[in-house]
């Protein structure tokens, strides 16, 4: 395909922003056609341009588009331009394809919404800023895309405005991602100082030519924006409260697009940090903890988005842990299949909550598989995939990251993210258990006549969405060892791989690499069978009573019970810290401010102006006075002489 149609692929979609939103309200109902209508087309130019450039169509180097020079000042000059290698033709289609089916999902989930054309004008900027980001060729126009992502999440998550949760989860979003965007900006500026260019591809020539205490400052700043933009601890806060927006947009921006922006950019930065082997380590451990951390809450969550949100979280930690032991394929690759059946499992969600009139707590429902069979099933394929069953998706991509941090002697990450496998196991058979099997709540039963499943726009994205949560672990992970993504990628971070200088072993499928796979899917498959067991799949099978006395039991299970109930209480720590201690120690320093700092600046305007007051008297305008002033002056001066004198 012809490169100069790149700049098509992000300019459809602000073309239908910028309609949508001048003249969404007057053509009323209709509005979300042509915002659909254009993200389709954006879609199916990124997917020529995707099948051109991994065909090798644009050459070795990939594709580069320059459209116009943004900013010339001096020494600092930047352009608008589009850079497209195998890196990017992976984001593309995964943000193009997901972005399209939440598009045509939205069409039925708020079709009763009055300002639904308001809804496709916010998701078509999303659109715009995303792939902009995806496709820019300089840090700065990342940088603004950056923000305009940010922007667009504050407005999709605060849609329901009139909702006091809503807005106040917009906000905290909003400011909680600008706190790591100060250190992104701070990571940009001192790339700038050091060496003159913002350019990705000049960065990444010259990025060894610094000492390397200096690379790892401006690395860790970089990861700083990665981790508020992808929701990594400390900054993880925002995400779960973000699942107060429409449902589309939990799917389109928590799941599967701006969440994996983060991820995007240590792997565009690869060798910068290849060059840090410390901050990599500080990426893993957050990563890896940040996963343990987020499974243990979706532990003991009843909102079934929340469950999702708190699974988005630890998922996320897995590929940071995995860009953290510099296996960064695998880290793509997960990506990848993670966007799939994560956007499934968040719109087989919010067709569960249309079904059921707009409740989400799974302790309402139960039974659900006989009244919504296609959500159910589709649901399904999306826990398996999600848990790292073989063959679907998410076991080849799960399991590469486990094999990459055992072969490069990350023991730790190996460990932890193998209880990390067993616990979403677990926590995704909970919420099928308690959503579509056992017996239907009492709540369920009362609405039993009304539960259906959705029309078919809702529909159709979830069965196509199964397809790649199913074949794109097999279409991209075999065969084992010498896997397509490995060839895609290869080229993009070389780079990178030769500057950290590994012996990674090679591939042996019944060498230590077969036993690692024996090992990840058995922990997988004892987290699904206990869940399973658990929760109502089997008619005999149901425990509450069990579930019931662990979680009353006093001691050690009673208080992590409470614990990962209440979020290990991170949210009553920063209110206690941010907002009371810092509210207070802000209000100290509006006194000090206003009583110290002004008053002191305003006590000497009085005094001056006062004087100055007393003074413009002697300026009365008469000759006469002023003669007598003169006189006065020389008789003292004549004095003072004649004193002088005498002495």
């Amino acid at each position: 395909m012809n490169e100069q149609l790149i700049p098509l692929i992000p300019a459809l979609p602000i073309f239908g922003f910028a309609f949508t939103a001048l003249l969404g309200r007057r053509i009323g109902r209709f509005a979300f056609l042509l915002p659909l209508l254009l993200v389709i087309a954006s879609w199916a130019i990124a997917m020529g341009v995707v099948f051109t450039q991994l065909t090798g169509g644009y050459g070795a180097d990939g594709a580069n588009v320059k459209l116009w020079e943004w900013i010339p000042a001096g020494a600092f000059r930047i352009d608008i331009g589009f850079h497209v290698d195998n890196l990017t033709a992976c984001l593309l289609i995964v943000v193009t394809t997901i972005g399209m089916l939440v598009h045509l999902y939205s069409v039925g989930y708020m079709s009763h919404d009055g300002a639904r054309w308001r809804f496709f004008a916010y998701l078509n900027l999303f659109m715009f800023s995303m792939l902009l980001l995806v496709l820019a060729d300089n840090f700065l126009v990342v940088f603004a895309a950056w923000e305009l992502v940010g922007l667009s999440s504050y407005s999709l998550i605060g849609f329901w405005y009139v909702r006091p949760a809503a807005a106040l989860a917009s906000k905290k979003a909003f400011i909680v991602n600008r706190v790591g965007d100060v250190g992104f900006a701070l990571g940009l500026m001192a790339l700038w100082v050091a060496l003159g260019t913002l350019n990705i591809a000049d960065v990444n020539a010259r990025i060894g030519t610094l000492d390397q205490p200096f690379i790892t400052v401006i690395a860790l700043l970089l990861f700083c924006g990665a981790a508020g933009k992808s929701a990594q601890f400390p900054l993880h806060v925002w995400l779960p409260d973000a699942m107060e927006g429409p449902t589309p947009v939990s799917a389109l921006i928590h799941a599967a697009t701006m969440v994996n922006a983060g991820v995007y950019l240590v792997a565009r930065t690869s060798v910068i940090f290849a060059h840090a082997p410390e901050a990599m380590v500080i990426v893993a451990s957050i990563g890896i903890f940040t996963a343990i951390l987020a499974a243990s809450i979706a532990f003991t969550q009843n909102d079934i988005k929340r469950v999702l949100a708190y699974s988005t979280l630890s998922q996320l930690g897995y590929m940071f842990a995995a860009l953290g032991v510099g296996a960064w394929t695998a880290a793509i690759f997960h990506l990848m299949t993670h966007g799939f059946f994560k956007g499934l499992l968040f719109l087989g969600s919010g067709s569960v909550i249309h079904a059921v009139e707009d409740e989400q707590d799974m302790n309402k429902m139960g039974g659900l598989r006989k009244k919504i069979p296609i959500t159910h099933a589709t649901m399904l394929i999306g826990t398996l995939a999600l848990s790292g069953i073989p063959p679907l998706a998410g076991f080849f991509s799960k399991d590469a990251i486990l094999g990459e941090s055992f072969t490069s002697g990350y023991l730790w990450v190996f460990g932890i993210g193998l209880v990390v496998a067993i616990m979403t196991a677990f926590y995704m058979f909970r919420l099928m258990g308690k959503t579509f099997y056992g017996s239907p709540s009492a709540y369920v039963r009362s609405i039993w006549e009304h539960i259906h499943e959705g029309p078919s726009t809702m529909l159709l994205p979830l069965v196509l969405l199964a397809v790649p949560s199913v074949f794109i672990g097999m279409y991209l992970g075999l065969p084992l060892g010498a896997s397509r993504i490995m060839d895609w990628l290869a080229p993009v971070f070389a780079p990178a791989e030769e500057t950290l200088a590994r012996t990674v072993p090679e591939y042996q499928l019944f060498g230590i690499d077969g036993v690692l796979i024996v090992i990840s899917v058995t922990a997988a498959t004892l987290g699904a069978v206990v869940g399973a067991w658990l929760f109502g799949f089997f008619r005999t099978g149901t425990r509450p009573s069990t579930v019931e006395r662990v979680t009353a039991a006093n001691g050690v299970t009673r208080f992590l019970y409470r614990a990962s109930l209440n979020k290990w209480w991170f949210d009553d720590l920063y209110d206690l810290l941010f907002i009371r201690v810092g509210g207070r120690l802000a209000d100290a320093l509006v006194w000090f401010d206003v009583r110290v700092v002004d008053g002191t600046v305003n006590e000497v305007g009085t005094v001056v102006s006062g004087a100055g007051q007393g003074l413009r008297r002697v300026q009365t305008g008469r000759v006469q006075n002023y003669a007598l002033g003169i006189a006065m002056g020389l008789v003292v001066m004549a004095g003072a002489y004649l004193a002088l004198a005498a002495r």
